[in-house]
């Protein structure tokens, strides 16, 4: 008989699917041994409903897997023990072909080869399984079987996909109340068996999910798998020497995994503790391992660079970690899906977002979320700086890109090259990973018009939000507007935020990318005006400051230039330049004195160079219309969006007959604020905007 042993916690999805690949077997001389471990979400009363004599229940308190393996061996009868988890299906010939194996080459355990799939696949298992040629068994006698698992050839330190003699567990079990207690206990298993087989042949599916332990747990796991991990080495080095080498490409493996899942740059104390320890580890077997022939040649060459510094290597594993890790499954009520994708990842050199996209993303975001499943791809800085109440708080899945780009002015042309090669890697990363068919890029620029240009969207339904509709300046807009429309066809629909733009091989539809929340907005409109004009937001090359503070010089009306500024020595300067009425502030706005200046201001100052600018959108400008503060900028940059407000054709007309409060101006200001409200209730109402967005997303 075959002892199988599942256990079981908090899996109400996936439970039905395994235990119905387990009672499906062609050998049926087995018993099926379900330990609930204290799940809460109706696990337990899903084992109890099972109508098969072949099926026993054990109801134990939450104590872990560990825990409910060993209480499975302990009440199991068979001559053979399995494991299978929970989440994965085994193929129906599973047991009797490694039993067969086992009584053919007279092995203590036997392995086989492992599929991964995802959740969706395990519904024809014939086709999960298939093999196109005969199965190969190779056997192992003596230590030859521990060296095998510990050098990772075909072997795994995991306790599922082989079957094993009962009596090797009478000196043997899972070492409870810790994790990874795979690391601590599959060695001592083989070092216990006189034979070991493994067959080449797929017959387990281990069933790929962002919920598996693997990908959700790894900061909890990885102390208790290090520690598994020396300890073993240290059993090594004093019971079985002639496995020594072999254990010490195993632990190097480990350190390394470890750092693959903890990033270089983590502030987590516990976290950062574990990387000096794994550090110090990988020095230590390094020598050992470039010198035996048997390691795995991975092992060896990842050893000799490591001598040229562990980090690089660190931040490298840790990027093809994220993005190997499988997005959730998606709920039944969630059959819309779509990607939302931001690959530039602007930050100051602190990290800190520079931009409007996490306040964009979020916004975009919640209008969709209850209709689709979304993943967010964005690197880091963008992730680090959503609300606690997106992402992951909320409902979408999360990838991280690995680049981003720190925004500073006077770059140097190598810094902008490795920029665009960085942005062209992320916008790959997320078609390549998308497990969507709708992919929407929501911040966008010239190089993903490239990217789409030379490599084409992947087989991808590409949405993307504009700002702009081509290039008409400068010595290179002939051939970028040709290499921008060569990307727009392969775009099927663009959002474009400006109501002016036309487009010549997209088809597209008009959505402002930002909406009028009265939650948000409503708080601050109210605000007494004050006689005083703010220019606010992220200080870029973009915007004429120095013109704009030589207008104000010469006018009694007070100006607060507030924000980020990229380059440093460009603030010195308009300080120095500035006189009284002018206030310059460099520093980072949060969200609610970033709307409190804006609110109380009589007019924000937009000084954009028109040439580059007539149609392109603003955050700002829009949320000036949100909370009525009147807009002041160029005329052609007022018609291009459609917004009234105060407009000049150049610097020269921003005086004090333009700002002063006389009977003219303020009847002008009102009609202008009569229109913003107007444009609150119909083109920035978050209602219409929402539907027009999933309506836009069913491409």
């Amino acid at each position: 008989m075959i002892s199988v042993i599942v256990p079981v916690y908090q899996a109400a999805k996936t439970l039905d699917d395994c235990v119905k690949s387990i009672l499906a077997q062609d050998y049926e001389d087995i018993e099926l041994i379900l330990v609930d471990d204290g799940s809460s979400d109706g696990s337990g009363a899903m084992c109890d409903s099972y109508d098969d004599p072949r099926i026993r229940v054990l109801h134990r308190e939450n104590k872990g897997a560990a825990a409910a393996r060993n209480a499975g061996v302990a009440a199991s009868s068979g001559t053979w023990i399995c494991f299978v988890d929970s989440d994965d299906v085994i193929a129906g010939s599973y047991l009797s072909a490694l039993l067969s194996a086992a009584l053919e080459t007279g092995a203590d355990i036997v392995s086989c080869a492992h599929v991964k799939c995802h959740r969706d696949d395990i519904r024809d298992t014939a086709s999960l399984f298939k093999t196109s040629s005969p199965p190969h068994i190779s056997v192992y006698k003596g230590h030859d079987g521990v060296r095998a698992l510990l050098y990772q050839k075909g072997f795994l330190s995991a306790p599922w996909g082989m079957i094993s003699k009962k009596s090797l567990w009478d000196d043997v079990s899972f070492p409870e109340g810790t994790a990874a207690e795979d690391m601590g206990t599959i060695y001592r298993l083989f070092l216990s068996s006189s034979c070991t087989a493994r067959t080449d042949q797929p017959l387990y599916g281990y069933v790929m999910s962002a919920d598996n332990t693997v990908f959700s747990t790894s900061s909890k796991r990885n102390p208790d798998y290090l520690r598994h991990s020396r300890h073993m080495l240290s059993y090594m080095k004093k019971n079985h020497p002639d496995c020594l080498k072999a254990a010490a490409s195993r632990h190097l493996s480990t350190c390394f995994q470890i750092l693959s899942e903890t990033p270089k740059d983590t502030a987590d104390r516990a976290s950062r503790e574990l990387m000096t320890k794994a550090y110090s580890d990988i020095r230590l077997v390094r020598s050992t391992v470039i010198k035996d022939p048997k390691a795995r040649i991975r092992n060896r060459a990842v050893s000799l660079l490591s001598y040229s510094g562990i980090g690089w290597i660190h931040s490298y594993l840790h990027r093809k970690y994220l993005s190997s890790i499988p997005p959730a499954d998606t709920p039944a009520d969630k059959k819309k899906t779509v990607s939302m994708v931001e690959y530039q990842g602007r930050c100051d050199e602190k990290g800190a977002a520079v931009g409007h996209a996490p306040k964009v993303l979020k916004e975009y975001f919640d209008m969709i979320k209850d209709e689709y499943r979304v993943t967010i791809f964005a690197p880091d800085t963008i992730i680090k700086s959503l609300p606690d109440d997106t992402s992951l708080h909320s409902g979408a899945d999360i990838f991280r890109l690995p680049h981003h780009i720190i925004m500073k002015s006077g770059s140097s042309v190598f810094k902008r090259a490795i920029d665009k090669v960085h942005m062209f890697r992320n916008v790959r990363g997320a078609l390549k990973h998308s497990p969507d068919r709708v992919v929407w890029f929501f911040n966008v620029e010239f190089y993903l018009f490239l990217y789409l240009a030379i490599f084409g969207n992947m087989n991808k339904k590409i949405v993307v939000t504009m700002f702009y509709d081509g290039f008409r300046t400068g010595g290179s807009a002939a051939l970028k507007q040709k290499i921008f429309e060569a990307g727009q066809k392969r775009v099927s629909l663009c959002i474009s935020a400006g109501p002016s733009f036309r487009f010549r091989n997209m088809r597209s539809v008009f959505i402002p990318d930002y909406a009028c929340d009265e939650d948000i907005y409503g708080p601050f409109r109210n605000a007494v005006k004050e006689p005083y004009a703010v220019c606010i937001g992220t200080m870029n090359d973009g915007k004429q400051l120095e013109e704009l503070i030589s207008a104000f010089k010469k006018t009694d009306f007070h100006l607060v230039i507030a924000g980020r500024f990229y380059d440093k020595e460009r603030v010195e300067a308009l300080k120095k330049t500035a006189s009284s009425n002018v206030e310059i502030r460099d520093a980072y706005l949060e969200n609610d004195e970033y709307l409190s200046l804006l609110s109380r201001a009589s007019y924000v100052a937009l000084p954009y160079n028109s040439a580059n600018y007539a149609f392109q959108t603003s955050g700002v400008m829009q949320e000036a219309v949100f909370l009525g503060t009147v807009i002041l900028t160029h005329k052609d940059i007022l018609e291009g969006n459609r917004i009234p407000g105060v407009g000049y054709l150049s610097y020269e007309e921003i005086n004090d007959d333009l700002l002063a409060a006389n009977a003219a101006n303020i009847a002008r200001n009102e009609e202008i604020l009569r229109e913003y409200e107007r444009l609150r209730s119909g083109t920035y109402d978050r209602g219409e905007i929402e539907k027009k967005i999933k309506n836009s997303l069913s491409v």
